[in-house]
This record gives C-alpha cells, sequence and structure tokens, in this order.
C-alpha cells in the first residue's frame, strides 16, 4: 500500500505546478528560474522576425508555486548598447499569467530580456537571451 501511494504521488501533479503552469501550450517556450521565482514565457506570434511587433504570454510564480506580479518587460542589446524604440505594454490576468504587448526587435543579434518581478516587497530582475537572425 504504502509503494502504491508513494507512486501515485510521483504520477500526479504536484500544486506547485498545478497552480503556476510551465506549459504556456504549443508545445513552445522559455522557462527562467531563480532563487525566489520562476517564470514561463513564448512568443504570439511564435516565430520573432527583425522589425515585426510581437507579445509575449507569461507565468509568474514564487519557487512555493504563489502568482507574482510582472512589475515590468524590456529588451536590450548589450553588444551595441542599446533598448528597443518601444515600450511594451504589460497586460495582468488573473493568478500570474501576464501577456506584454508591442515588443519589437529592429535588428537580428543577441537580445537581452530583461523581467522585473515581485511578490510582496522583494522584486527580482530575470534575465534571458534570444538570438535573432
Amino acid at each position: 500500500m504504502r509503494l502504491v501511494a508513494t507512486l501515485l504521488a510521483l504520477v500526479l501533479p504536484s500544486p506547485v505546478l498545478a497552480d503556476c503552469p510551465l506549459d504556456l501550450g504549443r508545445g513552445t517556450g522559455w522557462v527562467v528560474f531563480s532563487d525566489h521565482y520562476m517564470l514561463a514565457f513564448r512568443s504570439d506570434p511564435l516565430r520573432i522576425e527583425a522589425g515585426e511587433p510581437f507579445a509575449l504570454v507569461l507565468n509568474v510564480c514564487t519557487k512555493n508555486g504563489k502568482p507574482a506580479e510582472l512589475v515590468a518587460v524590456d529588451a536590450q542589446m548589450p553588444e551595441h548598447r542599446h533598448g528597443m524604440n518601444y515600450r511594451p505594454s504589460i497586460v495582468g490576468a488573473d493568478n500570474g499569467r501576464y501577456r506584454a504587448e508591442g515588443l519589437v526587435f529592429h535588428m537580428p543579434g543577441r537580445w537581452e530580456l530583461t523581467f522585473d518581478v515581485r511578490a510582496g516587497e522583494e522584486t527580482e530582475r530575470l534575465t534571458h537571451d534570444i538570438i535573432l537572425k
């Protein structure tokens, strides 16, 4: 009986994954972890083109599976020392789900996405690099 309970615990989804899904559908996207937060995101449309606007669909949570707040999204090209020509807007939904709209990577190269997230008073910056060809 104990073996069955252990196997069920391994097979059934954990509350953390149920409260903070890291799969945003369509089998694509990225996950960024820090000491305190988990952030899953994918682009919409799925293929990012130079000079074309796109959005990011995001789930933002604390490591214990509670929703967190997405404060800001930005991107810059470190090698060129400049950012995007547009400021994205953030549309919030329930339970840590967000959509950042109005992003444009105006040229190919390495872009560093930054995400400022918080839960309570603690704000942290998470980053992820994307190479646009």
